[in-house]
């Protein structure tokens, strides 16, 4: 599978299950863009290190990001109006592409 290939498939199961919420560099709506995402808590199991109860991971694609870029450790996640802090960023690439992004967010 190609990276375009797997982005599309990305970009497809977002658009069908993930939700719309908006990512900020900071905690204000300057300079604000809207995706689509998947987000969900952390199993039991996987807490860890420095993931706490109550902590979600929010998985994007990187479609709709090429001004954005990836969202910056410290920058926020709007998740149904309530704004989460990004704990740790996780960019993912396939031959120098990237081709998801998994976010740690708190709050």
């Amino acid at each position: 599978m190609t990276p375009a290939e797997m982005i599309a498939e990305l970009d497809a199961a977002l658009l069908a299950a993930g939700s719309t919420v908006k990512l900020r560099k900071t905690n204000t709506a300057v300079g604000q863009v809207t995706v689509r995402a998947r987000v969900r808590f952390y199993k039991p199991d996987e807490i860890a290190g420095i993931i706490q109860q109550g902590d979600s991971k929010v998985v994007l694609s990187p479609t709709g990001l090429e001004v954005f870029g990836v969202p910056p450790q410290n920058g926020f996640v709007v998740v149904d109006g309530a704004p989460r802090r990004i704990i740790a960023p996780n960019p993912i690439t396939i031959d120098d592409t990237l081709v998801r992004i998994e976010l740690q967010v708190r709050g």
